[in-house]
C-alpha cells in the first residue's frame, strides 16, 4: 500500500468532494423537455423569448458547458460599470456680430472725357474754348451743351467749370496757360 502524506489525502478528499456536489446539483437541474438529448450532446438550442432563455440558462444539463454558452451580456449593464465622466463644460456660442449696414458712397460723375486744346477771345465777344476728346475738336461759350450731357457753366480760378447734367454735379477742368 502506498502511503500518502496528510496533505495529499485533505486536497483529494475536497476535491471528491466537489465533484461529488456538481454532479448531485446538475442531475436535479436536468431538463424536464425533451432536450435532455440535445442537451447530453452539447448542442444548445436559441432561445425563443427572454422567459424561455432564462430557462435554458438555469437548465444545464448534463454538460455544465451549455450553461456558458447561453450566457447573455446586457449591452447597457456592461457600458454602465465604466461610465465616462467629463467636467467639461462647452462655452456659450458667441454672440452673433453687430449687423452693420454700409450705405453705399453717394453717386459721383464719371471723369470728365474732354482736355483743353486752347481759348480764343476777342475784345468785346465772348470766350470760345476748344475742347477735345479723342479726335474729335470742340468750340464751345459759357452756356453751351455738350452730347447734351455736360454744359458749360463759366470760368473760374484758371478752371473751366463743367456740369454734369443727369447726377447735376459740377467739375472743373484746368484751363493751363490759355488766358
Amino acid at each position: 500500500m502506498i502511503t500518502m502524506p496528510k496533505r495529499l489525502k485533505l486536497l483529494l478528499a475536497i476535491a471528491a468532494a466537489i465533484s461529488v456536489y456538481v454532479l448531485a446539483t446538475s442531475a436535479e437541474r436536468a431538463p424536464a423537455t425533451g432536450d435532455t438529448a440535445q442537451a447530453e450532446r452539447g448542442v444548445a438550442r436559441r432561445p425563443t423569448n427572454a422567459a424561455h432563455a432564462v430557462h435554458m440558462v438555469g437548465d444545464r444539463g448534463a454538460n455544465p458547458l451549455i450553461g456558458v454558452a447561453l450566457r447573455v451580456s446586457d449591452r447597457k449593464a456592461a457600458a454602465s460599470l465604466f461610465p465616462v465622466q467629463s467636467w467639461y463644460v462647452a462655452p456659450p456660442p458667441p454672440p452673433p456680430a453687430p449687423v452693420v449696414e454700409v450705405k453705399p458712397p453717394p453717386p459721383t460723375a464719371p471723369p470728365l472725357p474732354f482736355a483743353v486744346m486752347g481759348s480764343y477771345s476777342r475784345p468785346g465777344d465772348a470766350t470760345v474754348y476748344f475742347l477735345t476728346r479723342a479726335d474729335r475738336v470742340f468750340d464751345v461759350h459759357i452756356g453751351d451743351t455738350l452730347d447734351n450731357t455736360y454744359t458749360v457753366d463759366g470760368e473760374a480760378n484758371g478752371q473751366l467749370l463743367l456740369t454734369y447734367k443727369p447726377l447735376h454735379i459740377q467739375q472743373s477742368l484746368p484751363l493751363g496757360g490759355a488766358p
